[in-house]
């Protein structure tokens, strides 16, 4: 056995090319594991569950030894090649990537930014995951700079180090002249760089915010912060908007003019407490199947209402405990997840344990008909976790309700190998409420269900729901709808609703309703001259074919609101304030 350590997987970046999105990344394999060594490029990346096949992106891969004679490449599967069995010596293996997409999961590159996603961009080699992966990534571009989600080397300029593939592919990088500002949680460094073409942020109020977020997490989790630094890679196009976990930092993305609209920076401040809570939750403590994914082919959970789900909650309680929102926001917001979730029939089709196994083929690959045959488990989820806190918060008004459950499972499981199971996650719940209320919320998971969260639930909490005013009301035709230049589109239509009981489609284009056209922005008016119970003739185009529906509307829906019941007791008072942050008075 030998003393020496392993040599290192070394990687080298060329942005030279970057005016027409093209990179360039040379791989050089070690003399001891080139033989016979296979070369694999992701066809997924961690926290997006859909296969994205990445190697379509290269444009060409070859290889050479270490007297620069061309090596043979060998396809190996669809994104994976193989060395030959007598090659000796180190061999260098570089590819050209086109990268143009601009998402938070994908590379884009240009003459303003680059942003390199280290599953899209990076083969592996596949028995030299567990050594150190170091990264050559010099900005080339006079006033530029590189922003790494990996420390960088000690002793070599450009240069960022992994301790091993998986920390590797949990990172990015964005290189640019781009405005950062540097801010603090708990004693530990974080930064946020905006990579938008403009849109003028106010970086010290961006600041201010993560921070009081990050603070409100470290609340939720006490103890030190499981990082030594953090940042947040934000991208900003015209449209767009996400964000993608990663082990010391995220990438965000979000509309360009995010910072000039309320409702968009609410949903910005949103998108950081959910990214920057994984750093606990997904990120130390993992779903099992998660621990040790595979890079080649999906990698099911059926953990990801936990996952996604209690993040999902938690990404509106955050800012809220923080000062970041208002109580007000915070209701509005669980009232439209409700809503949403009570208007999509899929929750009744697809229970959420499934819809965590099948977010590669349901969650990320939509269509029209997609709310009829799936949940969201991040919507779905969330309400789940709505429900279980307000039962604990109802059963223990002196308690931290599902607080003290999470707590539960990171002393329990956080940093695990073996990552948490569901029955884990049940253990916890019954072990804070009691094996009944484990019973309950394994069966809202297992089964087709809606949450359940009537007025008794929110009394705990001084809350109740009342019907807002919303003017006249509008009969329903129960579809989803965008709107464009060109007028609407019926983007689904729901099942057993009257539109789909006449035979739309979801993907008809509306023509007119009752012999009258409807235009952008027309279609309530247009309901609004028919009653509940009605007939009316819709018009519709369908490809080539123009088509007339005879529809029944159904009654309207009731718009509700939560609100402060008008008597309250002291203890929903204190425990309302427990759960927010905020006195009930408040709204």
């Amino acid at each position: 056995m030998s003393d020496h350590p392993a040599e290192p997987i070394r990687y080298a970046v060329d942005l030279t090319d970057r005016l027409h999105h093209l990179v360039r990344v040379t791989l050089t394999v070690p003399a001891d594991l080139a033989a016979a060594a296979r070369v694999v490029l992701p066809v997924w990346t961690p926290g997006s569950y859909v296969v994205r096949d990445y190697v379509h992106h290269v444009q060409w891969i070859r290889a050479t030894d270490a007297d620069d004679t061309e090596v043979a490449l060998t396809p190996d599967g669809t994104t994976a090649w193989r060395l030959p069995d007598d090659v000796t010596g180190p061999v260098t293996v570089t590819l050209e990537l086109y990268a143009n997409d601009l998402s938070v999961r994908t590379n884009h590159v240009d003459d303003h930014h680059a942003l390199l996603i280290p599953a899209a961009t990076f083969p592996y080699v596949e028995h030299g995951t567990d050594r150190p992966h170091l990264v050559h990534l010099p900005s080339q571009t006079d006033g530029h700079r590189t922003w790494s989600l990996l420390p960088p080397a000690d002793d070599t300029p450009d240069t960022y180090v992994a301790e091993d593939r998986d920390h590797l592919i949990d990172s990015a990088f964005e290189v640019g002249d781009l405005p950062h500002v540097d801010y603090e949680v708990a004693g530990v460094p974080h930064m946020f760089v905006w990579a938008g073409h403009g849109g003028h942020p106010d970086l010290p109020q961006i600041a201010k915010d993560a921070a009081a977020i990050g603070e409100a997490c470290v609340e939720l989790f006490p103890g030190e912060l499981p990082t030594d630094a953090y940042t947040f890679l934000c991208v900003g196009w015209d449209t767009g908007g996400g964000g993608l976990e990663h082990r010391d930092g995220a990438v965000l993305q979000m509309p360009i003019r995010t910072f000039q609209d309320d409702d968009l920076t609410s949903r910005f401040q949103s998108l950081v407490a959910h990214e920057y809570l994984h750093l606990w939750n997904v990120k130390r403590l993992v779903p099992a199947a998660l621990v040790q994914p595979a890079y080649e082919h999906p990698t099911h959970t059926p953990s990801l209402w936990v996952a996604e789900g209690w993040t999902a909650y938690y990404d509106e309680l955050l800012p809220t405990r923080a000062g970041v929102w208002t109580p007000r926001q915070l209701l509005d917001t669980l009232r439209d997840t409700w809503d949403r979730t009570e208007t999509t029939p899929g929750a009744l089709l697809q229970p959420l344990r499934q819809a965590s196994h099948e977010a590669w083929t349901k969650h990320y690959i939509r269509d029209a008909n997609t709310p009829n045959v799936m949940t969201d488990y991040y919507g779905h989820g969330s309400l789940v976790a709505w429900e279980l806190d307000l039962r604990l918060r109802r059963a223990d008004p002196s308690g931290d309700g599902l607080d003290a459950v999470f707590r539960l499972l990171w002393d329990r499981h956080a940093g695990s190998a073996a990552g948490y199971t569901e029955d884990d996650v049940l253990d916890a719940i019954a072990a804070v409420g009691g094996d009944d209320l484990a019973a309950l919320i394994d069966a809202r998971v297992d089964h087709a269900q809606r949450p359940v969260i009537d007025d008794d639930l929110l009394a705990a909490v001084g809350l109740e729901f009342a019907e807002a005013p919303n003017g006249r009301p509008v009969p329903t035709l129960g579809v989803q709808t965008t709107e464009d230049a060109q007028g609407v589109t019926f983007t689904s239509v729901l099942r057993d609703g009257p539109a789909w009981r006449a035979g739309i489609t979801g993907g008809d284009r509306l023509v007119a309703i009752d012999g009258s056209t409807v235009a952008t922005g027309e279609l309530s008016r247009a309901l609004l001259a028919a009653e509940p119970g009605q007939d009316v003739e819709v018009t519709v185009t369908r490809g080539p074919r123009l088509l007339r529906r005879i529809v029944t509307l159904d009654e309207p829906r009731p718009r509700r609101r939560l609100r402060a019941l008008e008597t309250t007791t002291l203890q929903a008072r204190q425990v309302f304030e427990r759960w927010t942050g905020h006195e009930l008075s408040e709204l």
